[in-house]
């Protein structure tokens, strides 16, 4: 019998050009509904979009056998949305018990419990403090929420508590995600000639970015699912659902090589194709690219972060200008690998001269790779935790004090404000970015369309070179081409089930 059921919520937030994404899935709320199901809760997973917040708030507010609700948040219009679904489960029912968790509460457990409607906040990785605080919530209280690892609460005066952090997980096989919480159809890519899945296989970085959440979140440590658990998953998706691609959604896919190989080929044996997947750059040598090209690996991700050799230091990439240049140098002997490519500009330290230099270093990877490279040049926004923070602060920036203000906590909008820079430098970023997403033509797109892209991207090479971005005619009309595609995409996948996303496993 239940033991109470839990309801797990993640409501989509913008992704470009204000398109909802939904089709990547809720894998932390299949991880820890999964565990929690295991051990004999009842699980509903939520994955929805804004409209349907209020039959939402309404569905968990009127179960009877609502255990606690927990709401997944990263930074940004997500925290601004959890805020709003929070607010009105307690309007409707005042004594639920409303739980947030994910890499933002985690970062900012005060300023979340400050909001007034949030009851605990989970910090770090979610499933084993979930089914303590369960087990807990279920006993009536009896165990002290003190003696629960990863969590943060106020007292009855108001006084905030955090118990001593959980020791991160060693072996992620310990947990998979049930797929049996949501429609899985709604998360099966569409492809030309089948069907995807975006897959997890490792959490964390062993790298110390210093612009990045995961020193703070995961340590520097990286850790995995064994290669036999991996290819058994997606094994049984592709009997369950006929998949026949693979992306991973991993922070770095290739921190282990031998593993990342071993993977890829177990899966090209299954006739499995990873189509994407995240690596440095400075992993890449002319012996692994033979070998992801003879895998049939589809494109790769990298941070390149900077042309500005001084930015690169102070971040602490672990590389200059040279290194992108040469590694540029062997990715466009592959000219069907394609290239998804990010950068940052606009750190409180930097000069035109540095965003200049970020400039010309991409223009010099385009002449490395033409039109085989996806460019996102985006502004530098402080992450809560990580440690460009204090320099942040001492330039006069400040986090969001209220759930309102995490909605403007946009990079994407191109209005978003940091002290440091003007409204004119802001909006001027905004277009680089802009334009050098003009220089990437996808080589599968129909000739009759790429016929005009390559005239595009050949405009915006030379309009970047020159610094000249006024009318900004090409970047407009892509933008529009990509939000028709992103809009039509959504679309299919909705079609595919009528629900919210939801699915209730009484154990």
């Amino acid at each position: 019998m239940a033991r109470g059921t839990v309801h797990l919520v993640l409501v989509g937030a913008p992704y470009r050009h204000g398109v909802e994404q939904m089709e990547r899935p809720p894998s932390a709320l299949l991880y820890v509904g999964g565990f929690l199901r295991r051990h004999g809760f009842g699980v509903a997973v939520h994955h929805i979009a804004q409209r349907q917040m209020p039959e939402t708030a309404r569905a968990i507010a009127t179960d009877p056998d609502l255990l606690w609700v927990g709401l997944s948040a990263m930074t940004g219009t997500q925290v601004t949305r959890s805020a709003e679904l929070s607010r009105a489960v307690k309007a409707l029912r005042p004594g639920a018990t409303v739980v947030w968790g994910g890499v933002h509460p985690s970062l900012m457990p005060a300023e979340c419990l400050a909001f007034g409607y949030v009851d605990y906040v989970v910090i770090g990785e979610g499933e084993r403090t979930a089914l303590d605080l369960s087990a807990h919530l279920a006993a009536g209280g009896r165990r002290k929420p003190a003696d629960i690892p990863g969590l943060a609460y106020l007292d009855g005066d108001g006084r905030l508590h955090r118990t001593p952090d959980r020791p991160l997980e060693r072996n992620l096989d310990d947990f998979r995600q049930d797929w049996s919480l949501v429609d899985a159809r709604r998360y099966l890519v569409p492809y030309a000639d089948g069907r995807g899945v975006y897959f997890i296989s490792s959490r964390g970085c062993p790298h110390d970015c210093a612009f990045c959440y995961n020193l703070a979140f995961n340590h520097r440590r990286w850790r995995t699912h064994s290669v036999d658990f991996v290819v058994d998953e997606l094994a049984a998706l592709k009997a369950a659902h006929g998949i026949k691609y693979v992306v991973f959604d991993d922070d770095n896919f290739f921190a282990n090589r031998s593993r990342a190989l071993e993977l890829l080929r177990r899966l090209k044996a299954l006739e499995i194709t990873v189509t994407w997947l995240e690596l440095r750059i400075d992993y890449i040598t002319a012996e692994l690219m033979a070998e992801l090209s003879g895998l049939g690996v589809g494109s790769v991700f990298f941070g390149w972060e900077s042309g500005s050799d001084r930015t690169l230091s102070r971040i602490s990439k672990g590389f200059g200008r040279d290194i992108i240049v040469e590694k540029m140098a062997l990715l466009g002997s592959y000219p069907q690998l394609l290239v998804d490519a990010s950068a940052i500009v606009g750190f409180p330290w930097e000069t035109e001269a540095d965003v200049s230099a970020t400039v010309a270093t991409a223009l010099e990877m385009f002449r490395r790779k033409p039109f085989g490279v996806n460019f996102n040049l985006g502004l530098y926004v402080p992450y809560p935790g990580t440690p460009l923070v204090p320099e942040a602060l001492a330039s006069g920036f400040r986090f969001p004090t209220d759930p309102e203000g995490w909605e403007r906590f946009d990079i994407l909008s191109g209005e978003m404000r940091v002290p440091w820079l003007t409204l004119e430098q802001i909006r001027r970023y905004h277009l680089l970015d802009r334009f050098a997403k003009v220089l990437y033509v996808p080589g599968k797109a129909p000739l009759p369309l790429r016929l005009p892209a390559y005239a595009a991207a050949l405009l915006a090479y030379a309009r970047l070179h020159q610094g000249v971005l006024g009318l900004a005619v090409e970047p407009w009309l892509r933008a529009r081409a990509e939000r028709f595609w992103l809009e039509r995409r959504q679309r299919r996948l909705a079609q595919r089930s009528s629900t919210d996303g939801s699915r209730v496993s009484p154990t």
